[in-house]
């Protein structure tokens, strides 16, 4: 363990500069909430309230920008709760496009076992506040400008933690069926728009997490995270193409495994402030996102607030 910080450095670094291609998790949202986030960060009171500042590039080097604001209260060794709020602004070559996200809310109960593991369940949900519905000069933009995937999902997640382990399972399953996306190439008639797959009517499907991570303290002020972050997307995605048929239509390649090497690190300002920086690269991705979730790099720092 002795050089264990100088790996998580390396490793970061690749996360920021990498040219591979990984699912935005951030963006769906649902490896960030309770008990499916990573092992959690120093804690000195039992509420936070935390700034998120992600920032990344997308499919056609469209810069994305996705604030949020969360907040979390520790009821007790049993209860807790976490609430979030986030937008988004996209710029890339069809325009820019800006707009409010989406609304978490989940509560997780543990179980306290023998010889230090934990126990816990989380149960929550995604409210939409759009429905993918943002355009560009009367045209609907493609699911990659879009600040929501604009439908209502059921998340659930399992841990078994202690002090350094952490193993996850989750689920996120959209329970409100297609969007309001209308984008199709057709409607732009230019190349730039030609790159981006059709997303008219699009009914995006449920997705299953796995995680393992190990997290290492240097001493009372800093704590690193690292691990692995499999996510299973359940079924192929579908849309509709107006100018042929009502008929959905499968999109090939979009169901599928993207796995990803995380690493997480927080510094304490303090007994009530404390920063910290979420990053991952890809070592496997499905064929095509067509959710607009693919991220060629993701840096995520944040800024705590316990009280």
């Amino acid at each position: 363990m002795k050089y264990f910080p100088q790996l998580i450095i390396v490793v970061g670094i690749i996360c920021t500069t990498t040219n591979s291609k990984a699912q935005g998790c951030s963006d769906a949202g649902f490896c960030t909430i309770g008990n499916l986030a990573p092992s959690p960060s120093i804690e000195t009171k039992k509420q936070k309230l935390t700034l998120l500042l992600p920032f990344g590039l997308g499919d056609e080097k469209v810069f994305v920008f996705a604030p949020g604001i969360q907040y979390e209260n520790q009821f007790n060794n049993r209860w807790s709760i976490q609430a979030k709020l986030t937008a988004n602004t996209a710029n890339g070559n069809l325009g820019n496009a800006t707009g409010l996200g989406d609304v978490y809310l989940s509560g997780t109960y543990s179980w306290p076992t023998k010889k230090g593991w934990r126990v816990s369940a989380t149960l929550g949900t995604k409210l939409p506040l759009n429905q993918s519905d943002l355009q560009k000069g009367n045209r609907s933009l493609p699911m990659q400008y879009q600040s929501s995937l604009g439908t209502i999902d059921l998340i659930t997640g399992l841990a078994i933690t202690n002090d350094q382990w952490q193993f996850a399972a989750g689920l996120q399953q959209p329970l409100s069926g297609i969007n309001r996306n209308h984008f199709l190439p057709i409607y732009w008639n230019n190349a730039d728009a030609a790159r981006y797959p059709p997303s008219n009517d699009f009914n995006r499907k449920g997705d299953v997490l796995l995680r393992a991570s190990y997290t290492y303290d240097t001493h009372k002020k800093f704590r690193f995270n690292a691990g692995l972050l499999g996510i299973y997307h359940l079924q192929e995605d579908t849309y509709i193409d107006a100018a042929y048929s009502k008929s959905a239509i499968m999109i090939k390649g979009s169901k599928g495994l993207t796995l990803n090497a995380t690493v997480a690190a927080w510094y304490r300002l303090g007994s009530r402030f404390q920063l910290g920086l979420v990053a991952g690269t890809p070592l496997a991705a499905r064929d095509i996102r067509p959710d607009g979730l693919t991220r060629k790099f993701v840096v995520a720092p944040e800024i705590s607030w316990n009280f």
